[in-house]
């Protein structure tokens, strides 16, 4: 099963993202370029909100929006050569004019393996409504954008919690991991691995210590099959998004790899608090992954 993507998706809500003047699009230019895959940008319509509320044909509609099209095409026009430059990338575009955009987005791709949706995030700004809907609703891998510029080689930060066994959450470590992993090995990047754990406050050293143990022994079993360097591990006592926060920092991740649990297909996702809190603080991009409901049945198969 490969983890590294085939195709990107890079959505675009705001006519603002899609300006030359942006960051983003190198970013995503970047990604493409990394992995040798194909980029489709799907666009939002601006055409204005009151056209939702009128029973409109579908020439009508059309028409409708055609002004505020052709101006989205001419943005784009002079963006797409911007992300093939000195390098041949497959490029294309789509306008969406469905509402909610985040569900028309969703219907386009989620059918599609091997596929990365792209969002744009600004620590400035925490998590916006649209990259919320998003997180909580796509059952596809999700690259969370940041201003941030890469530093080369790139340091990536796995963050895993193995504190169950054989149920849905281990399934979801290990495909945090094997991502991770995956990307690592394609552009010889350093791994690192962090597993946070919350001490028993009021126990006494003895039981500290045996906690402590019992906690390296689970992240240790499980991160052994991915032949992590030692010293790249952090095994941490403390609140999980706090830790990553200060991990980041100190070792100038470029991008987080962490996971969100999906219901099934297409129902909400519980993404948990720790990535709640690690969105809105830190500098570097993040994947999210998910463990799918045909991936849960395979569990115990190679991922």
């Amino acid at each position: 099963m490969s983890h590294l993507p085939k195709q990107l998706y890079w959505a675009i809500e705001k006519p603002e993202e899609r300006e030359i003047e942006a960051l983003y699009w190198r970013k995503v230019r970047s990604l493409a370029r990394l992995f040798s895959t194909s980029v489709t940008l799907l666009n939002a319509s601006d055409a204005p909100k009151i056209f939702e509320g009128l029973r409109l044909s579908k020439a009508q509609a059309k028409e409708l929006h055609e002004p505020q099209n052709k101006k989205i095409q001419k943005q784009l026009d002079a963006l797409l050569p911007l992300l093939t430059e000195k390098y041949p990338l497959s490029v294309s575009y789509k306008i969406i004019t469905e509402r909610p955009f985040f569900e028309a987005v969703i219907n386009a791709i989620k059918q599609q393996e091997n596929t990365w949706l792209v969002l744009q995030n600004s620590k400035k700004t925490g998590i916006s409504n649209i990259v919320w809907q998003f997180i909580r609703a796509c059952p596809q891998p999700i690259y969370l954008a940041k201003q941030k510029d890469w530093r080369r080689p790139l340091n990536i930060l796995a963050a895993i919690d193995p504190t169950h066994e054989n149920d849905e959450n281990a399934l979801l470590d290990h495909k945090v991991l094997a991502t991770a992993k995956a990307i690592a090995d394609s552009c010889s990047a350093n791994l690192h691995i962090i597993h946070c754990y919350t001490p028993v406050i009021m126990a006494d050293n003895a039981i500290q210590k045996r906690i402590e143990s019992l906690y390296r022994e689970n992240f240790y079993e499980t991160i052994e099959p991915y032949n992590i360097d030692q010293d790249k591990t952090y095994l941490l006592a403390g609140d999980p998004s706090r830790k990553i926060e200060q991990l980041c920092a100190s070792l100038e991740v470029d991008l987080i790899v962490m996971g969100a649990v999906s219901r099934n297909s297409l129902q909400r996702i519980f993404i948990g608090n720790t990535v709640e809190e690690v969105i809105p603080t830190v500098e570097s991009d993040i994947l999210l992954v998910k463990a799918l409901a045909k991936e849960r049945k395979k569990y115990g198969g190679s991922l």
